[in-house]
């Protein structure tokens, strides 16, 4: 499996319109792939956000001496 980053999925993207542009793909095809590119874009996004109110949190603790956590939803088991 290849590493997958903003970069990377750049990359992707770009040669993707550069496909369409040579009618290597179908207008469908590249509207299929920009929903996935609009999927991958929102879970970075949330990562990114996660890891701000991590930090944010770490400085409060820090600051005031307190141990508020993040709960983790992600490795919450679920009924």
């Amino acid at each position: 499996m290849t590493p997958v980053n903003n970069k990377s999925v750049l990359a992707f993207l770009f040669n993707q319109m550069e496909k369409l542009d040579n009618k290597e793909i179908t207008v469908d095809e590249a509207k299929a792939i920009s929903e996935l590119a609009k999927q991958v874009n929102n879970s970075m996004k949330y990562e990114l956000d996660r890891a701000s109110v991590k930090m944010k949190i770490r400085a409060h603790n820090f600051e005031y001496k307190d141990n508020i956590e993040l709960r983790d939803v992600e490795s919450k088991n679920f009924d």
